[in-house]
């Protein structure tokens, strides 16, 4: 954005600001279509916000719908070292330590269990794992600039597609499955081989917020992911 003056910068920082939020607390893999959609929402926003009606050009187009697609590998950056240090993997490459990586991958990923508090039998504290606050609060809530912040409508309550985000390709499962071999290899992430372990986890949480309606946990456990990441 920094190539065009200073009201074209004002409104395009404006779109993306509102595209990345709509994008995480919508449709964080969206296809073509949807991303069509989000990006004319936007637009229609930013003209809103900052009085100016530009042009729509490719060019511009693109320029906002590049950094919603950015997110991802972001978010992954972020969770990388988070997980290496959080779940006790060991950079290391004697035979036990690549032995206990791989066991310990295996272990996580089974049912998901790096979601929980607990996620040794007997399992509990679902979506209370320490590792999901920590990436939350770095990538949406570390500094006054943040979606989190900045556009804190979209993420109070934190909304359920960015959570299933946060708990599938882009992050954690993306960043355990690096370990499945007992040494970390960098598995470049993309939506073609991740969308089917998001939709997975989206109506994972889905079904668990529909069986919990009834107490609002669901609900409750998002309020306090939001108030825990200002």
């Amino acid at each position: 954005a920094r190539d065009y003056d200073d009201i074209t910068q004002e409104f395009v920082n404006a779109a993306i600001g509102d595209y990345q939020a709509r994008l995480c607390a919508e449709n964080p893999m969206p296809d073509h279509a949807q991303e069509t959609a989000l990006l004319n929402t936007s637009w229609a926003k930013a003209v809103q916000t900052t009085g100016v009606n530009l042009v729509r050009t490719p060019q511009l187009a693109k320029l906002i719908t590049n950094r919603g697609s950015q997110v991802c590998g972001e978010l992954k950056g972020k969770l990388r070292p988070l997980v290496e240090v959080m779940f006790n993997f060991h950079s290391s490459q004697t035979k036990s330590a690549i032995k206990k990586n791989r066991a310990l991958a295996e272990e996580l990923k089974e049912g998901a269990n790096f979601a929980f508090k607990v996620c040794w039998s007997p399992r509990r504290g679902f979506l209370k794992a320490p590792i999901i606050q920590k990436v939350i609060n770095t990538m949406w809530f570390a500094n006054k600039n943040d979606e989190g912040i900045k556009q804190h409508s979209w993420f109070k309550p934190f909304p359920l597609s960015a959570l299933a985000l946060v708990l599938t390709a882009a992050s954690i499962e993306c960043c355990v499955d690096e370990w499945t071999t007992g040494t970390c290899m960098d598995i470049p992430f993309t939506v073609h081989d991740y969308c089917g372990g998001y939709e997975s986890h989206l109506k994972c949480l889905q079904d668990f917020d529909e069986a919990m309606k009834e107490f609002g946990v669901f609900k409750s456990i998002c309020a306090q992911i939001y108030e825990d990441g200002q």
